[in-house]
Parts: C-alpha cells; sequence; structure tokens
C-alpha cells in the first residue's frame, strides 16, 4: 500500500517537474535567441510549437530509450487524442465558443491530417512487411517533413507581418482577423532590430537545468508509470494512452483553455494541431532513429484511426458550424474520448 503511494507521488512530482523544466528551457532558449538577432518570429514559432509538447517528446524519448516502446508511442497517439476530443472539448464547453481563423483548418488542421496519415502509412508498411517497427526511412520522412513544414509557418508568418504593415486600409479591413498581430508587432520589430548584446550565464545555466530537469522528470515519469502498470497489471500501451498522455498535456490544456477565454481563438486551435503535428513527426520520428518501435496491432487498427477520426471530424465541425466550436461541440468531443477510453480500457484491452 505504502509502495503504491509512494510511486503514486513520484508520478505526480516527476510530472510537475518536467513541466515546468519545459518552461524553463524554452523561456531561456528565447531570450538567448533574441541576443543572437534571431528573428521573434521564428523564436514565436518555434518556442509555441515545442514548448507545450515538450512533455510528451521527453516522455516517448525515455520511454522508448528505456524498452518501454508501447508506452512510448501510446504517449504520442494518446496525447494527440486527448489534445483534440479531450481538450478542444473541455475548452469549447468551458468558453461556451471557440472560433476558428479559415488558415488554421486550411494550413495547421490538414496539416495535422496529413501529419497523422503519414505515421499510420508507415505503421502499416512495416506491419505488412513483417518488419514489425517503423523503418528508419520512415523517422526521417517525418523528420523532415517537420521541418519543412516549420520553415512554411516561418515564411507565412513573415508575409502576414508585411500584409500588416502594408497599408492603414488593410489593416483596417482585416482588423478583426489580425488584432493579435498587431499588438505583438513591435515586440516583432524590437527583436529583429535589437543590436547583439552578451549572453547572459544565467540563461545558459537555466538551459541546462531544464535539460537535466527534463531527463531526470521523464526518467522518474516513466519509472513510476511502469512500477504502477506492473503492480496493478495495466499494459504499458494503456499507461501511455491514458495516464501520461493526460498528464503530459497539461501545458496544452492551460494554454488552449486560456487562449479561448480571453477571446484568443487562433492560439488555441493552433496549439492543439501544431501539437498534434510535433508530437508525431518529432516525437515519434526522433525515437526510431535511435531504437526500433515496434507496431502493436491494436494501435495500429484501433488507436491511430481513431486519432485520425476525431481529427477529421473536428475539421468538419468546425468548417459547417461557421468556423467555430460551440458548447454542444464541446461535449460532443467530451463524450467521444469518454466512448473511446471506455471502449479500449474496459473492451479491448
Amino acid at each position: 500500500m505504502f509502495e503504491i503511494i509512494g510511486l503514486l507521488v513520484v508520478l505526480i512530482i516527476s510530472l510537475l517537474v518536467v513541466i515546468k523544466s519545459a518552461d524553463i528551457f524554452v523561456d531561456n532558449i528565447v531570450e538567448i535567441g533574441m541576443v543572437l538577432g534571431i528573428s521573434h518570429v521564428i523564436l514565436g514559432v518555434t518556442a509555441a510549437a515545442i514548448g507545450t509538447s515538450l512533455p510528451e517528446f521527453g516522455s516517448a524519448l525515455i520511454a522508448s530509450l528505456g524498452g518501454n516502446t508501447a508506452m512510448g508511442v501510446g504517449v504520442v497517439i494518446g496525447s494527440n487524442i486527448w489534445n483534440v476530443a479531450g481538450i478542444l472539448g473541455i475548452t469549447a464547453t468551458i468558453a461556451g465558443i471557440v472560433k476558428v481563423d479559415k488558415k488554421s483548418i486550411s494550413r495547421d488542421g490538414l496539416m495535422a491530417i496529413i501529419t497523422c496519415l503519414i505515421l499510420i502509412g508507415f505503421m502499416f508498411h512495416g506491419y505488412f512487411t513483417k518488419q514489425f517497427h517503423i523503418s528508419a526511412f520512415g523517422s526521417i520522412v517525418m523528420v523532415a517533413v517537420y521541418i519543412y513544414y516549420l520553415r512554411f509557418l516561418v515564411k507565412d508568418q513573415e508575409k502576414d507581418i508585411k500584409i500588416i504593415k502594408s497599408t492603414d486600409e488593410k489593416i483596417n479591413s482585416k482588423k478583426r482577423a489580425i488584432k493579435e498581430e498587431i499588438e505583438v508587432l513591435p515586440e516583432f520589430e524590437e527583436a529583429i532590430e535589437k543590436k547583439k548584446s552578451s549572453i547572459k550565464k544565467k540563461s545558459i545555466v537555466f538551459i541546462i537545468i531544464g535539460i537535466i530537469g527534463l531527463a531526470i522528470g521523464c526518467e522518474l515519469l516513466i519509472f513510476s508509470a511502469d512500477s504502477l502498470a506492473s503492480t496493478f497489471g495495466i499494459p504499458e500501451a494503456i499507461m501511455g494512452l491514458f495516464t501520461l498522455s493526460i498528464g503530459t498535456s497539461i501545458p496544452e490544456l492551460v494554454v488552449t483553455l486560456s487562449s479561448a477565454m480571453k477571446g484568443l481563438h487562433d492560439i488555441s486551435i493552433g496549439t492543439v494541431f501544431g501539437s498534434v503535428a510535433f508530437n508525431i513527426l518529432i516525437g515519434i520520428g526522433v525515437p526510431v532513429l535511435l531504437v526500433n518501435i515496434p507496431i502493436e496491432p491494436l494501435s495500429l487498427y484501433f488507436d491511430a484511426p481513431v486519432m485520425i477520426l476525431v481529427t477529421a471530424l473536428t475539421l468538419i465541425i468546425i468548417k459547417y458550424n461557421g468556423m467555430k466550436l460551440n458548447r454542444y461541440s464541446g461535449i460532443f468531443l467530451m463524450g467521444f474520448y469518454v466512448l473511446y477510453a471506455f471502449l479500449r480500457i474496459v473492451i479491448l484491452v
């Protein structure tokens, strides 16, 4: 009994350490980048894309390197299902409405679908060629696609800023759509024009602390989760799909919900769909370069298709509901996740 309580305490503490370490790491990377004269546009895109997904990536990587490959893949797939159905469902239900820009659907939403299809494509290839794992070629393709997507995001944001600065007429005509961009424009200009200064030793120390904290926190997180799974007879895949995926997605939930409550709807949707792409292309793509990650049949035939289905359903709901998610949509998405969890844990385990 005391052993179980101890493991639960370790699980919670390590989860908090991982989230805080990711926050420290990203904040100080941004600070050093600004000192080096790197555009705030690039820093903003990379920090937003990577920052909230570092806990999932770290957990998946440590799990895979430690031999808990089923748990590692489970963290990624489970996190994506939770991000779309759980986080957007909770956000829409509490906020009442989440408005979506067409660009978020045509760019980030489409990329999330493509990313899911890439993953399931390489999973099917590995299964039917009897390799029973995602190939190194698949890993290279995933990482390359993410780099291309990141490059596309940077160019797209740079183009938006030029449009914002071009004429007052354009700004007025798109005032509501680009309100957030206008507010942060001075920061972009300041970052680009700022003269280089010396890098603070404190920032370097904090980056190192963040990396060490992530490594230790993820190691303890996987250890405690694995021990609890063994104690209760829970399969590693289930632990990764639900316990770790929901726990490591707390940053996405906080950012998405707080953004929606403040009316910054594009940030809400962008955080979720951006995390889907990062979790798959980097969260699975990088570990596959280092170790063979076996393909579990149930993940191939059930979990991955559910991930694609809920992402596609969400995009369809948004498109045919006036480019928004309302409270009813949120309740539907939460119900979808509860049904998935019931089928996966009770029926198909």
